[in-house]
């Protein structure tokens, strides 16, 4: 399944090895693309679906807000936003938890 895969890593290396893992499956990411509060969601809708990305601190810290944000905005019973809502719940706990950890988030795309 094409998406971006987020994990506890500190580099590209260790997430290879990493257990902890969400997928943001590509349909989300077009759904939040399509949706007016897209820039509110910049964090997950820049990111290249071909590329890396590590994590900041603060931008976990930021990612959690958004996981926040779309928890409270996907409310439909559509699909989509029950898809978009239990990846937002996923992602916040894994960043809790690289945060309780120490350690960063890394973002993989396919």
């Amino acid at each position: 399944m094409v998406g971006i895969d987020f994990c506890i890593a500190d580099n590209k290396k260790e997430s290879a090895y990493s257990t902890k893992c969400v997928k943001f499956e590509e349909r989300v990411h077009d759904y939040l693309l399509t949706r007016e509060f897209r820039n509110l969601f910049e964090l997950l809708t820049e990111l290249d679906q071909y590329g890396d990305k590590l994590f900041s601190v603060q931008e976990i810290n930021q990612l959690i807000k958004v996981c926040e944000a779309l928890q409270t905005i996907c409310r439909q019973p559509t699909e989509v936003d029950l898809k978009t809502k239990t990846f937002a719940e996923a992602l916040k706990g894994l960043c809790l938890e690289a945060l309780k950890l120490n350690k960063l988030v890394f973002a993989s795309g396919d």
